[in-house]
């Protein structure tokens, strides 16, 4: 049963005090307060100083327009309770909050007199009363991706991380405060790492072991559990941007080894294609010495006459013209390499920017490789254009001799 009805009692009296577990308040009995003084009838223990007994039959209408001193025994079970102040509630709530992760339980601070009930419309409205049960609930949150609670230190929650790489434990010793809710904080990056779902996340388990690390990398300096926890909620915004800007640097560490493997790939196919393309042209050309051999041991033989000379210049000129075609689709082939390699590095240095430094110079080293590279095999395909005349160079060269 609420006990709404003592808080309306408290602020209607004139004179009022909370005495371990009695609440004593004097009141003049008006036709409002008649109803209120009924219906905390359970509560009651004494009528100026006369005690009363449950199966009394009590007649307020003859205190009516009267002032009485009323004394209650105030409920004490469970957190359900009046207590002296904010640090009174806190300091006990603190050992029993984790079972009202959903809704606080009925309450009422006396000292700043401030009354809560899950009846809304009979709650008071107040910042403490929405950021509590936030509170409450991110410190669940914390406590579920602990590694294990510790209990050696008594009724406090004692959390436990562990950063890994042979770093010392992260330890919290949870409890509550005024201070802890004296501004609203977002933590929705406990909710990112807490989700029913969150395992089957993206990079889920780098983000947890990155969260672990931060927690040591900022609470480092810390002289307690109790001032690292303390630390930990008042400034949450601080360690949230560290541990973002933390998983960034991972996640953009992964990134670049992505785009240096997919570099070194594209450095390679392009290599490997160039050297296609002189290879398949150098075994072809090898009927060019072939035609000039045939030619020496012809002539040598004496064999020098018109028909010949005819059939060797028809058979040089067919050769040539292979060759020169050969070389054609070779340098084709050349120009769409080469198109390719300009498509590459724009592409590269669109987001070159964003890369670390060390990929930056592995790119300039790709470029000068590649640029190296084309230049060479660019020469070889003018050689080859020159190369494949030797043959009629020849012919006439052994007709002059002759």
């Amino acid at each position: 049963m609420s006990f709404y009805p003592l808080v309306q009692l408290r602020r209607a009296s004139s004179d009022s005090k909370l005495d371990g577990a009695e609440f004593k308040c004097e009141v003049k009995v008006t036709d409002q307060l008649l109803s209120v003084i009924q219906s905390s009838r359970m509560y009651l223990r004494e009528v100026d100083g006369s005690i009363i007994d449950k199966s009394d039959d009590i007649n307020f209408e003859s205190y009516k327009n009267k002032s009485i001193k009323l004394t209650f025994k105030i409920p004490r079970k469970d957190s359900t309770q009046f207590y002296t102040s904010l640090e009174v509630f806190l300091d006990k709530f603190s050992k029993s909050f984790s079972r009202f992760t959903e809704s606080l339980p009925e309450f009422y601070l006396f000292d700043e007199d401030l009354y809560f009930t899950p009846e809304l419309e009979k709650s008071d409205k107040n910042d403490l009363f929405s950021r509590l049960p936030v509170l409450i609930k991110s410190i669940t949150k914390l406590e579920k991706v602990a590694h294990y609670h510790d209990g050696k230190n008594g009724a406090d929650r004692t959390l436990v991380y562990l950063p890994g790489e042979q770093k010392n434990p992260v330890v919290l010793s949870v409890h509550l405060t005024k201070e802890l809710l004296c501004n609203d904080i977002n933590f929705s990056l406990l909710d990112e790492l807490t989700s029913d779902d969150c395992e089957f996340n993206t990079h889920y388990s780098e983000k947890i072991n990155i969260f672990y690390a931060s927690l040591h990398e900022y609470l480092t300096g810390s002289n307690n559990p109790n001032e690292a926890f303390f630390k930990l909620i008042t400034t949450w915004p601080s360690f949230a941007e560290l541990f973002r800007n933390n998983i960034q640097t991972y996640l953009s560490g992964f990134s670049f080894q992505k785009a240096k493997k997919e570099i070194v790939e594209a450095e390679l196919e392009l290599s490997e294609k160039l050297t296609n393309l002189t290879s398949d042209i150098v075994f072809k050309l090898f009927s060019v010495p072939a035609s000039i051999i045939a030619l020496a041991a012809i002539l040598q033989k004496g064999t020098f006459d018109l028909f010949v000379i005819l059939l060797l210049l028809i058979g040089v000129i067919v050769t040539i013209v292979l060759m020169y075609g050969l070389l054609v689709s070779q340098q084709n082939k050349y120009e769409s390499l080469l198109k390719a390699k300009e498509l590459m590095f724009n592409s590269i240095d669109g987001n070159e920017m964003d890369y670390p430094t060390e990929l930056k110079d592995e790119i300039e080293k790709m470029k000068l490789r590649l640029g190296i590279h084309f230049e060479s095999s660019q020469k070889w395909l003018k050689g080859f254009r020159l190369a494949i005349f030797s043959p009629l160079v020849a012919i006439a060269l052994f007709t002059i001799c002759a």
